[in-house]
């Protein structure tokens, strides 16, 4: 069978399911497009069956939340992720049951899945934000490594509506996390929502903030804000900060001075003229 027979297959066994509310046959029609090496269907067959689906039940909101619900709860992968991509526009509605099964998702032993839930998540927070936001606070506070990392991907994700009434709140939910010893939280704090997201979307008030934690002692903490410039991103602005980097450089612990290492090659990449002397 040819690639293109194949796709037309698959779609047209989703709108057979899709027609019949079969969700069984839902995820086996996304199921035969899993490849070996990732073990879920490629983005591009996710979205378009997140697209035939919000179509399919585009005139009954309910029958699409109840099908939304049955793919998070189905225990295949691809219909997990695209089950959290179509709840998120059912918060309005469903306000409680769309945040409990979210975060059931960022804990997903799957890291495709929790980087879908983090996703929706983050549309959830942009669309609903005083009304999520505490949700995602609870989340920056849970147990569950992999359901604060959430918190944190979804504060970049919302971030990037670059909505200035959002960034001191975004701040003050990453805030909770900067000094979280996890190293899955960490390697998403300052070196990627940060660096490489909301210091372009917000970079006064980022700078603001790093000048504020820079000024804490703990090891973390400095580490995160170190790393923020170790993003191609965050390195344009370390010339904005230079406070902050000169008491990065006077912090003598190992896992701090090999962040402004890796900080330093970054700025000196985007300013081979950038001065290192205090």
């Amino acid at each position: 069978m040819s690639r293109l027979a194949a796709l037309e297959e698959w779609m047209r066994n989703l709108d057979e399911a899709l027609a019949a509310d079969d969700v069984s046959g839902i995820v086996a029609a996304m199921q035969s497009q899993v490849t070996e090496h990732a073990g879920t269907a490629p983005a591009k067959v996710k979205q378009a069956a997140i697209r035939r689906i919000s179509r399919h039940y585009s005139g009954n909101p309910e029958r699409g939340y109840g099908m939304a619900i049955r793919l998070c709860q189905s225990g295949n992968w691809t219909a997990e992720e695209v089950g959290a991509a179509l709840l998120a526009p059912c918060y309005e509605v469903h306000p409680s049951d769309v945040a409990n099964m979210l975060e059931t998702l960022a804990d997903s032993s799957n890291w495709e899945v929790r980087e879908w839930a983090a996703s929706a998540c983050g549309a959830v927070l942009a669309d609903h934000f005083d009304a999520f936001y505490p949700a995602l606070v609870t989340f920056a506070h849970h147990p569950s490594e992999n359901i604060r990392r959430a918190a944190v991907l979804a504060a970049m994700y919302a971030g990037q509506s670059r909505n200035p009434t959002f960034a001191n709140p975004l701040l003050d939910l990453l805030e909770i996390l900067i000094a979280d010893p996890s190293k899955y939280v960490r390697d998403n704090l300052g070196p990627f929502a940060i660096g490489s997201s909301l210091i372009q979307c917000y970079p006064d008030k980022v700078i603001q903030r790093m000048q504020e934690w820079v000024q804490r002692e703990d090891e973390q903490v400095r580490w995160n804000v170190a790393m923020v410039f170790s993003a191609a991103a965050g390195a344009s602005y370390a010339p904005d900060a230079p406070e902050v980097f000169r008491i990065l450089r006077q912090d003598k612990r190992t896992s701090v001075q090999k962040a402004v290492a890796k900080a330093t090659k970054a700025i000196q990449k985007k300013f081979p003229d950038w001065s290192l002397s205090e």
